[in-house]
C-alpha cells in the first residue's frame, strides 16, 4: 500500500513540475526554462527537483512528449469520427483539428513548432511521439491512395530521383507508404503548418479579421481538390 501511495505522490509531483514549467514557458518563453526557477516556484530545493528530472533537457523532452501526445490525440479523435472508407471526411477532420488544437493551446503549438530551444538536443525517446502526428495524416492519405481515391494530377508528377530515394529511406525507418504518398502528405502538412503558424503569429488577422477560420476551411477544401480526394 505504501508503494502505491509513493507512486501516486511521484506522479502528482511530476505533474506539478510540468505545470510550473508550462507557466514559466508562458510567462518568460521556452528559452528561459530553468529547473532552479521551477524549484523556487514550487518552494522545494533544487536537488529535490533533480530527483525527478536530471536536467533541463529531460524536462523539455517530457513537455514535448506531452504536447505531441495531446496534439496527436486530437487528430485521432477527429479522424475516428468518420468511417475508415470516408477518406474525404477523415482528411478534412484532421486538418481542421490541426488548426483548432493550435488555436486552443497556442503555447503548446509554439513549443512544438516555434523557435527551437537553444541548446536542446533531440532525445531518442521523443521520436515516436514526434512522428505519430504525421503518421496519422500519412495514414489517411495512404489509405485513400491504396483504395484508388487519390486521383489528382499531383500523383502524376515526375519526382526527382534524389527526393524519391529520400522517401524510400523514410519508408525503411517507419513511414510505411510509397514515396508519392509521403510527398503528398508532407505537402498537405506543410500547408496546414503554414496557415496555422501565420495565424498564431498574428499575420492573418490584419487581412482576414474574424474570418480566419473560414479562410482555413476553404483552403482545406482546396487541398481536397488538389489531391483529387474522393470517398
Amino acid at each position: 500500500m505504501n508503494s502505491i501511495r509513493r507512486e501516486k505522490r511521484r506522479i502528482s509531483t511530476l505533474d506539478d513540475i510540468k505545470s510550473a514549467a508550462w507557466k514559466q514557458v508562458a510567462e518568460q518563453g521556452a528559452a528561459s526554462l530553468s529547473l532552479r526557477a521551477i524549484a523556487r516556484e514550487m518552494e522545494i530545493t533544487a536537488p529535490a527537483l533533480y530527483r525527478y528530472y536530471k536536467d533541463r533537457d529531460a524536462l523539455v523532452t517530457a513537455l514535448l512528449i506531452d504536447a505531441f501526445d495531446s496534439f496527436s490525440h486530437a487528430l485521432e479523435v477527429a479522424r475516428d469520427e468518420y468511417e475508415a472508407d470516408n477518406h474525404v471526411g477523415r482528411f478534412r477532420a484532421i486538418c481542421k483539428a490541426y488548426f483548432q488544437w493550435a488555436v486552443a493551446d497556442p503555447q503548446k503549438y509554439l513549443f512544438l513548432f516555434g523557435t527551437p530551444i537553444p541548446g536542446y538536443q533531440f532525445a531518442p525517446e521523443l521520436g515516436p511521439s514526434a512522428q505519430r502526428s504525421f503518421l496519422i495524416l500519412q495514414g489517411v492519405v495512404g489509405n485513400a491512395y491504396v483504395a484508388g481515391k487519390v486521383v489528382g494530377e499531383l500523383t502524376a508528377l515526375r519526382m526527382p530521383t534524389n527526393l524519391k530515394e529520400q522517401y524510400e529511406t523514410l519508408k525503411r525507418t517507419g513511414l510505411p507508404y510509397v514515396p508519392v504518398v509521403t510527398h503528398l502528405a508532407l505537402a498537405m502538412w506543410s500547408m496546414m503548418h503554414g496557415m496555422t503558424s501565420l495565424f498564431i503569429y498574428g499575420y492573418f488577422t490584419g487581412f482576414l479579421g474574424a474570418q480566419v477560420e473560414l479562410f482555413v476551411d476553404l483552403e482545406i477544401e482546396k487541398m481536397i481538390r488538389v489531391l483529387g480526394l474522393t470517398s
